[in-house]
């Protein structure tokens, strides 16, 4: 019997939901394919159906992540009655809320975010430049509010994510508590804004 595509979907809905857990709880490394496919109750050899391998598993999940951050950051984008300084600030704040509490809720995670460094980087990729395009959107304000003067909106929002790297990197969740890190991002964001005034 021919599998129709909504059942398709809902199978690999269900088996990255599972997977999920299981890199929450145990870490990538001690999640295996057969105990994927254990809690999702199917064989091993089924799974394979839907995903090749353990990686593109791990990658489909991360992929849900930062499909997740990027509706919060459309979120501010799009927020009325915000100068593109306060926008600017929202948008880093909710970035490292994001992360910060991903990390501390599932420490194990970090295990899948440097799989994906290492295997699947264009993900990253897709991710910084979707945040870019975010943040030329608030760079493009700052310029129609008559605040910033910039001369490469592209070469400036891709900048600011390398400056504020930290506050998106899992490594770094541990060192500080969410008001140290946000007392840092303030002075950080307030940097960038202050060399992109007129």
């Amino acid at each position: 019997m021919t599998e129709l595509p909504q059942e398709a979907e809902q199978t690999r809905a269900s088996i990255l939901g599972a997977a999920r857990v299981r890199f929450q709880t145990f870490g990538y490394g001690k999640t295996t394919m057969a105990e994927i496919a254990d809690d999702v109750h199917m064989s091993a050899a089924n799974l394979y159906r839907y995903f090749q391998n353990k990686q593109d598993i791990a990658a489909e999940c991360a992929g849900q992540c930062m499909a997740d951050l990027d509706a919060l950051l459309e979120n501010v984008v799009a927020l009325p009655n915000l100068n593109a300084n306060q926008r600017l600030h929202m948008f880093v704040q909710t970035a490292l809320r994001y992360y910060f509490e991903m990390m501390h809720e599932s420490p194990r995670l970090n295990e899948v975010v440097e799989n994906i460094t290492t295997h699947h980087p264009q993900l990253i990729h897709q991710r910084n430049q979707k945040i870019e395009q975010l943040l030329a959107t608030i760079l493009q304000q700052g310029i129609d509010e008559k605040i910033f003067i910039i001369e490469d909106i592209g070469g400036t929002s891709s900048a600011i994510v390398k400056a504020t790297v930290l506050f998106t990197t899992p490594l770094f969740m541990q060192l500080y508590s969410i008001e140290e890190f946000e007392k840092i991002a303030v002075n950080v964001v307030n940097l960038i804004i202050n060399g992109l005034k007129k």
